[in-house]
């Protein structure tokens, strides 16, 4: 076995990886596109702007960020709305289903 004298440089990597038969290097592929798809674990709690935060980059939901941060989930909604940054929400109801929801919910008296 040979020893390294070099360092090791993502440069030196890349040539490496160049020598490699395709099996091997589609296997490391694989593995490089694995590690870098493994996500940090959550914090235990976290400061609004933190949470926020990992709400935006996608990390958690917004109902995680908001127990992360301690606070409701209409609390963090609120500071999205005041800051102009947008809330996609995923329905697989129709937009005249969810229309008609929101007038039965008018019409008990409930919105």
């Amino acid at each position: 076995m040979a020893n390294i004298s070099e360092p090791i440089t993502p440069q030196k990597i890349l040539e490496l990886a160049q020598t490699l038969p395709p099996a091997d290097l589609l296997w490391l592929q694989e593995q490089l596109n694995q590690l870098l798809q493994e996500e940090e674990p959550l914090p235990e709690q976290a400061t609004l702007e933190e949470a926020i935060d990992l709400f935006l980059a996608d990390k958690c939901s917004l109902g995680r960020a908001a127990e992360l941060a301690g606070v409701t989930r209409w609390d963090i909604q609120d500071i999205l709305k005041e800051r102009g940054i947008p809330i996609m929400i995923y329905s697989s109801k129709t937009v005249e289903e969810m229309d008609a929801q929101l007038e039965d919910l008018e019409r008990r008296g409930i919105l």
